[in-house]
Parts: C-alpha cells; structure tokens; sequence
C-alpha cells in the first residue's frame, strides 16, 4: 500500500479520478466513491502493472508525432477510398520487431492499432505483422520510426 503513496501512485490515481469524473455525475457522494475507487484501482494497477520511467520530452515528441501521424494517415486513407477506383492495395507486411518484448510491446501494439490504414495482427515471435491499405505505402519506415520514438519516450533499448 506505500506504493499509492508515491509519485506513480498519485498520477495513477489522479487518472483514475479523471476518468471516474469524466463518466458521470459530479455530486459529493460520486466524488467521495470516485475517490476512494480510484484509490483501490490505483492500488491494483501498482500491484499489477510496473511503474513507466517517461521521459517528459520524449513523451510531447512521441505525442505530437502520434496525433500528427494520425490526421495525416486519416486524410491518406479518405483520399485512397474516396477515388474513384480506390487507391488501395491492401495486404499484409511483416515488420520486425524492435520494441522489447513484455508490457511495452504490448503498449506500442495498442497504440499503433488506434492509427489509420494500419491494423497489427499479431505481435508474438521475432516479427509483427501489420494489415495495411496500401502495401506499397512506406508503412515498414513509418512504424519504425514510431517504434523509435516510443522506445525513446520509455528509455527502452532496442530488441534485436
């Protein structure tokens, strides 16, 4: 329990409350079983899930390139079905892996899946493999480079 009283545990719980006041209503009896949930499932996480060292500059970098990479995949892929005949050639691409395996492989999958054209498949093994729009689209070169970046953010080494 001394763990919710550090520095993770607070931001863990500081995102809980959020998410708890986000679902509903804001009345005092909410707020207090807001508070006292999100202190049990900030609790569990610690338990559960290690505590991420970020790197505060390299989290804005990874954001800023995650959100600019996805306006500009949105507009790629409303432009390739909007033609008329669609622009697409899709298939699937294999992708080594360069994002160490456990937690943060996981992570970098989910966050990729949540980017337009692109849905990774399966993660498990030396390679990943990536359903895309267009396989002939530099997708390898971008997910590198968006695995680059998020290692940065997490200080992780390159997996080999």
């Amino acid at each position: 329990m001394g763990k919710l009283f550090s520095a993770h545990g607070a931001a863990r719980w500081l995102l809980f409350f959020a998410g708890w006041v986000m679902l509903g209503r804001i009345d005092a009896i909410d707020l207090a079983a807001g508070a006292v949930i999100s202190g049990l499932a900030a609790a569990l996480s610690l338990r559960l899930l290690p505590a991420v060292h970020l790197n505060p500059g390299a989290t804005l970098a990874y954001a800023a390139r995650f959100f600019a990479g996805s306006l500009r995949a949105g507009w790629d892929v409303a432009w390739r079905v909007a033609a008329r005949p669609p622009r697409v050639n899709p298939g699937v691409l294999v992708v080594p892996w360069s994002v160490p395996p456990g937690v943060a492989r996981g992570a970098f999958r989910a966050l990729a899946s949540l980017q337009p054209g692109t849905l990774p498949l399966s993660g498990q093994g030396p390679e990943l493999r990536v359903h895309c729009l267009d396989i002939d689209a530099p997708v390898a070169d971008a997910l590198e480079a968006d695995a680059t970046a998020f290692r940065a953010m997490a200080d992780l080494p390159r997996h080999a």
